[in-house]
């Protein structure tokens, strides 16, 4: 398991939290904010009306955006079938699109932390 300090971990709930909340307008939505689990199930799944999945959701810190973390968990997010996207700190947009080069990602995002709110933008392939 990756570890991660205290602020990262901290940082790494807000930023899902804050995605879900703007997904939330539009989809069901499920999210694993426990630290234990991290490595096991995707940050965030999207949900349709009848329970399928639409997509998952992967939010990275500036430690994790790594080629452990990309062979370890991002690979097998990649391959369970489902659009899967990535969101990663706005100063590792170069570093993560060097990593994802061999990954199927459906969308790239990267995030800002702003005084009062996060912003997400999408990033073409």
């Amino acid at each position: 398991m990756l570890r991660i300090s205290d602020y990262e971990l901290t940082e790494h709930q807000q930023v899902v939290t804050a995605r879900v909340n703007q997904l939330r307008m539009f989809y069901r939505v499920h999210a694993n904010l426990v630290k234990h689990v991290i490595d096991v199930y995707p940050d965030i799944i999207v949900l349709d009306r009848k329970n399928k999945v639409l997509f998952i959701e992967q939010v990275a810190t500036d430690h994790s955006v790594t080629t452990r973390t990309k062979d370890e968990q991002w690979a097998r997010f990649a391959n369970l079938g489902y659009p899967f996207n990535l969101i990663i700190p706005k100063s590792k947009i170069k570093q993560a699109k060097e990593l994802i080069k061999d990954l199927t990602i459906n969308r790239l995002y990267y995030y800002e932390l702003m005084h009062v709110d996060i912003k997400f933008r999408h990033l073409g392939k």
